[in-house]
């Protein structure tokens, strides 16, 4: 799940985006954000830190181009939105993930957002190779050093963080992106609330219930579905 944010002048565009993505993107996105004026358009994404920019190109205060160049080092990926194709070859050089021309179609915006989604994970995975992730946190994005993840504890679309030796993080994303990105390497979803790192396992328990304790403590309940996968695994190691 990816969150965004709309810049556009014209209040009637960025409603029917706003509806368009709650209707039939909510599995892809959430909308964290949206203003008409491109000042404050600045101000929120400096501070909400969204995943993707739908930037309208022309607007009177300030271009989208214009207002680009307030964020020389920006984390999100850009899709531009504009009545007027003259403007394609200047988005593309100001390194727009996608350029859309209004009226947007449906099949334009789902294009643009698997685009934005591709990237994302090239992203993920190439930071996981080099064994840190980021987690996006409040208004900051934090590196983590993966070695350094005791286990992640699924709260409806939240995931908890716990560490070796930082306090806990709360991270606005599903288990399940975690578990997709993370269990190639040293990390076990023994249950479905609980993706754990096998490198902090200390001991597994039969007694009352099947259980692992962590590294800091951490008692976390093994399933029955995932028992028999999760011994083998052991025995591998």
């Amino acid at each position: 799940m990816l969150t965004c944010y709309i810049a556009d002048d014209e209040q009637y565009a960025v409603d029917g985006l706003a509806a368009m993505l709650k209707k039939k993107f909510a599995q892809q996105v959430v909308i964290c954000g949206s203003s008409t004026k491109p000042f404050t358009a600045i101000e929120e994404i400096e501070a909400l830190a969204p995943d993707i920019v739908f930037l309208d190109v022309e607007m009177p205060e300030l271009s989208g181009l214009d207002l680009l160049k307030h964020f020389p080092e920006r984390k999100f990926y850009v899709i531009f939105t504009t009545a007027h194709e003259k403007y394609a070859l200047p988005a593309l050089k100001a390194a727009a993930t996608d350029y859309l021309v209004k009226p947007l179609s449906p099949q334009d915006v789902y294009d643009a957002l698997q685009k934005c989604l591709a990237r994302k994970k090239e992203t993920d995975l190439s930071m996981a190779a080099q064994n840190k992730i980021t987690l996006p946190v409040s208004q900051e994005l934090v590196v983590i050093n993966i070695n350094d993840i005791i286990r992640i504890e699924a709260q409806n679309n939240y995931s908890h963080f716990y560490f070796t030796s930082r306090p806990k993080l709360i991270v606005s994303k599903t288990l399940g992106e975690y578990d997709a990105l993370l269990s190639p390497q040293q990390f076990f979803r023994i249950h479905q609330s609980h993706l754990i790192n096998l490198n902090h396992i200390e001991s597994v328990h039969s007694s009352d219930g099947d259980y692992a304790i962590l590294a800091g403590g951490h008692r976390v309940e093994i399933s029955r579905r995932k028992k028999a996968e999760f011994l083998q695994v052991l025995k591998k190691r």
